[in-house]
């Protein structure tokens, strides 16, 4: 009986210490594979869009400013290498870093701001998530304006994290698509 207990007590240790290491060395390869996934952005050549329709509510409660694809097209424009959007859109996104436009509308300083999507969906993120990651707005999917049904016109993305699973990101709820309101709190 009791060499039969030392053999369980032994089998279970050992199934318990591969168990460790086999956790630990998915952890790391998943940490190591985790880095191939960021994309490069870079300077787009690009001509800034002509459209003056308002599609961007901004501002403090009660001071707002309704902005067309010209005016955020205004401040410099930059490209991404081909990515997936984890919502199903793909290809090379095109847009204005997030803290450019917060700059040029004096918002850079608000301890966190309100996303609102078209479709009422909404989170706050606060100022240290914004410093820590580069946010772009993205204005066009393939040089072309983002569409509804790519989830446009306007997608807070973080080119950082494109295509890292959701526990290795910055949230994916920070990923707002069909963006039209950008408030500060």
């Amino acid at each position: 009986m009791k060499i039969f207990l030392s053999c369980s007590l032994f089998k279970i240790k050992a199934v318990k210490s591969y168990l460790v290491k086999l956790i630990l060395l998915m952890a790391i390869s998943s940490l190591l594979n985790a880095t191939a996934y960021a994309v490069d952005v870079y300077p787009s050549d690009l001509l800034p869009s002509s459209d003056t329709s308002a599609v961007l509510t901004l501002g403090v409660s009660g001071q707002e400013v309704s902005i067309s694809m010209a005016e955020i097209e205004s401040l410099p424009l930059f490209d991404t290498e081909d990515m997936v959007h984890f919502d199903g859109p793909q290809g090379r996104f095109s847009g204005i870093w997030l803290d450019d436009l917060l700059i040029k509308y004096g918002l850079n300083d608000s301890p966190r701001l309100r996303f609102i999507a078209i479709d009422g969906y909404e989170v706050f993120i606060p100022k240290e998530s914004i410093e820590r990651k580069r946010y772009l707005i993205a204005t066009r999917l393939n040089r072309q304006p983002i569409s509804a049904e790519n989830l446009g016109p306007l997608l807070l993305i973080i080119p950082a994290d494109a295509g890292l699973a959701s526990h290795l990101s910055e949230s994916k709820n920070y990923w707002v698509w069909a963006l039209n309101e950008i408030l500060s709190q």
